[in-house]
């Protein structure tokens, strides 16, 4: 098409017909000139979307990853609150069997009427004699030790709870 144009132009007679083939050379050349700018233009914007696509991917892996190891510690984490729940549970309950089997006693010459208040004893160097104690009865000793296991697993779910925690406080400073 351009070498017909050309040779139009170089054998033709009539200006106007010169002048024509000028503007429609211009015109393609102009065209062609745009088209290529343009695709020009898209290449380098493709490549510079194609490398941020990628540094983002990588970046979005590396989280990834990174999520999935503190999942894991976590989880970890998580097992053995709760493998030393149970132990301490296992503990608590072979020492509460323990227990129940023995009597327990009260110091009755501590013993006072003053709110709970003891006071010193004549002679607070010797051991309590057998007249000095009375045995509680089977329900008073199983009450109190109900207490005692009450807040045994108490302190070992606050132990528990903060063993959990306080890798996530480390995480949020």
């Amino acid at each position: 098409m351009y070498l017909t144009l050309i040779k139009t132009f170089l054998t033709a007679k009539k200006t106007w017909l010169k002048i024509v083939a000028i503007a429609i050379l211009t015109a393609a050349c102009l065209a062609y000139v745009y088209n290529a700018g343009k695709e020009s233009e898209r290449s380098v914007w493709q490549e510079k979307e194609s490398k941020f696509l990628a540094k983002q991917e990588a970046i979005k892996k590396l989280h990834l990853e990174a999520i999935e190891r503190q999942h894991n510690e976590y989880e970890k984490i998580l097992l053995g609150v709760i493998n030393e729940y149970e132990k301490e549970r296992t503990d608590l309950d072979n020492r509460i069997a323990e227990l129940s089997t023995q009597r327990m006693y009260v110091n009755t010459k501590k013993c006072t009427s003053s709110g709970g208040l003891s006071t010193k004893t004549e002679s607070p160097g010797q051991p309590d004699s057998s007249s000095d104690r009375t045995e509680l009865s089977a329900e008073d000793a199983e009450n109190i030790r109900d207490d005692y296991a009450t807040a045994q697993q108490l302190v070992n779910q606050y132990n528990d709870l903060r063993a959990l925690c306080l890798p996530l406080v480390e995480v949020a400073q």
